[in-house]
Parts: C-alpha cells; sequence; structure tokens
C-alpha cells in the first residue's frame, strides 16, 4: 500500500512539473521575429519623413513559443550606443538598414535603436546588444527581401500579386513561410510588414506557428505600393 501510494505521489510531481515547465516554456522567451518593414505600405498608415525604397528594418522581437511579443526592461544602457559606434562596419549598415522612417535627425535615429533594445531586446537574455544588433542586420541583409521578391517577377510598382507567390519567394531564401502585414487602402491590401521567424540564437531561420500565418492581415492577393509622392 504505501508503494502504491509512493508510486502516486511521484506520478503527480512528475506531471505537476512537466506541466509548470510547458507552461514556461509557452510564456518565455523562445525565438525571435525579425520585422521588416516595406516604406511604401508603412507610410500609408504613419506619417514619414523618409521616402526609402528598400526593406528596412522594424526590430528583432524576442516572442514566446506561441507568438506573443515579450516586454523588454525598459532599462535604459546608454553604453550600448557607445559599443554600436565603437563598431563602425556596424554603424554604417544600422544606419542604412535600421531606419526610423519618422525623422532625419541622427540622435533620434540612434535614441530609437536604444528604443527598440528597451521595449523588445531586452526581452531575452541569450544575445547581447552588439551581437543583437549585428545579427539583426546580417540576417536581413541575406534576405534582401527587395531582390529576393523581384527575382521572383514581384515588383514595387503598384501592381498586385498573389499572396503565394510572395511567400513562395521568401520561402526561397529563408527555408519557411513568412507572415505577411498589410494596410487596406484604396481597396486594395497593400504590403508593409514582413515577419520571420528566427531561433534563440539569432542564427538561423526557424518556421513560424501556425498561428502567426494564419494572423496575418494580408488577403490572398497583395499590392506591392509604390512611392505615390
Amino acid at each position: 500500500m504505501k508503494t502504491k501510494a509512493a508510486y502516486l505521489f511521484f506520478y503527480t510531481l512528475l506531471v505537476s512539473n512537466i506541466t509548470y515547465c510547458v507552461a514556461q516554456n509557452s510564456s518565455g522567451f523562445h525565438h525571435f521575429w525579425l520585422v521588416q518593414v516595406w516604406p511604401y505600405g508603412y507610410c500609408l498608415e504613419v506619417r514619414c519623413a523618409r521616402n526609402v525604397s528598400r526593406f528596412v528594418i522594424h526590430g528583432l522581437w524576442p516572442v514566446t513559443l506561441n507568438e506573443k511579443t515579450l516586454p523588454g526592461t525598459n532599462k535604459s544602457q546608454p553604453e550600448i550606443l557607445e559599443s554600436l559606434k565603437n563598431d563602425e562596419s556596424l554603424w554604417d549598415n544600422l544606419m542604412y538598414f535600421w531606419l526610423s522612417l519618422s525623422t532625419w535627425d541622427k540622435d533620434k535615429l540612434q535614441n530609437f535603436w536604444i528604443y527598440q533594445w528597451k521595449i523588445h531586446g531586452s526581452a531575452q537574455q541569450q544575445v547581447v546588444p552588439p551581437y543583437y544588433f549585428r545579427r539583426a542586420v546580417q540576417l536581413t541583409r541575406y534576405t534582401d527581401l527587395l531582390n529576393t521578391l523581384n527575382s521572383a517577377g514581384i515588383h514595387a510598382n503598384g501592381s498586385s500579386y498573389p499572396k503565394v507567390e510572395f511567400r513562395k519567394a521568401i520561402k526561397t531564401k529563408t527555408g519557411h513561410n513568412p507572415s505577411l502585414n498589410c494596410v487596406f487602402e484604396g481597396g486594395h491590401f497593400q504590403l508593409k510588414e514582413v515577419f520571420i521567424c528566427v531561433d534563440a540564437d539569432a542564427t538561423n531561420f526557424i518556421p513560424c506557428q501556425r498561428k502567426k500565418i494564419n494572423g496575418e492581415s494580408c488577403r490572398d492577393t497583395i499590392m506591392f505600393p509604390t512611392r505615390t509622392k
């Protein structure tokens, strides 16, 4: 009888631990979203100061297994900016690939990077700031979304294309389907953002959970907008 009671006790303890670990894994940091913005879609919703004809980084956001964004620590780390400035190549790449579309002011642009770290990047302890920014740039350069889409016959000239063609083109580069966000304007769903899932080390592309793909705001046909003014 004692043996049976002991078995039940340890079985219950094991199940409880497994349940706890699953809960922790589903609510804690699991992977990143690499979020890239297409300015001519994004700026249909937001007042922009810049006209840029390339995809730019919105952020590298830590998310849970269930594709929920995690809040950062919101702590200021002034040494981050200094470390970025000390890496001339990284600094130049950030100035090109990770722009704030809302301003030309360099101080505000630098604050935008720090802001992205404070509210997003700092939600995980897997990678440190210089590596975090470097990997965001490297992954963006590799995906080269505009040329990747152009090579598949998808051009930013105001034409519309099947969503499956956007996915197929990007998948040839990353190995996995992206999640696509659109803005509805002028009777069309126009491309605004591309979300690509990246592992916890910010090293490899991984498949996004189905709920992320199914929850995208684009419909079956997507306009690839061009500059309107």
